[in-house]
């Protein structure tokens, strides 16, 4: 576990040296969350509520708007304490990845890397704004079959788990983030084998 998580350290950007938001954009944080669960690593997800006026019953990782004065980081962590009552302080950061812009919102979004060690209790979901939280296998949102692709003319990929549907921004953030994850795990597992087998 230890040298999977050193190799994202080293695969990702610095949590404060990630780069700019895009000018002119409202800029945002959402946090790719690892953590352990009957030896699995799981990344936790949001389900907005339906009946919310943004993105109803939108699946999404744990993340909003930075506010002033708040570097990304910070408003990711804020964030992901809020929406699912992980305290600030208790996740482990290993990095970030290229910021994506979502034209439709004009948000330019930073993903942070993060790990949560054990133990992990049940997360507490904002219930104001979510439905609950979905946790999602990474092996599962790494493997290239699982996705699917809509029949709509714009071709999106999606994926679907448990009754909701990962799909747009942040189908195209996991993709962004997808290759370092998978490269990390493949140096994870080969320093697992013994000597002989490599």
């Amino acid at each position: 576990m230890r040298e999977l998580l050193e190799s994202l350290e080293q695969l990702f950007k610095p949590v404060d040296g990630w780069g700019e938001f895009r000018k002119g954009a409202r800029p945002a944080a959402v946090t790719f969350i690892l953590y352990r669960q009957a030896d699995r690593w799981m990344v936790p997800f949001v389900r907005r509520r339906a009946d919310m006026r943004d993105h109803p019953g939108q699946v999404a990782l744990p993340g909003g708007g930075v506010k002033p004065g708040e570097s990304a980081w910070e408003a990711a962590q804020r964030e992901v304490a809020e929406e699912i009552g992980v305290p600030v302080g208790r996740m482990v950061p290993l990095g970030a990845g290229d910021p994506i812009y979502a034209a439709v919102t004009n948000f330019s979004v930073v993903p942070f890397v993060a790990y949560l060690p054990g133990p992990v209790e049940s997360f507490v979901h904002d219930e104001r704004e979510l439905e609950g939280v979905l946790a999602i296998p990474l092996d599962r949102l790494l493997d290239d079959s699982a996705w699917l692709e809509s029949d709509s003319p714009w071709r999106f990929r999606y994926l679907a788990h448990e009754e909701s549907v990962v799909w747009g921004l942040t189908e195209r953030i996991v993709y962004g983030l997808a290759p370092k994850l998978r490269q990390a795990l493949a140096a994870d597992r080969s320093s697992d084998q013994p000597a002989a087998e490599r």
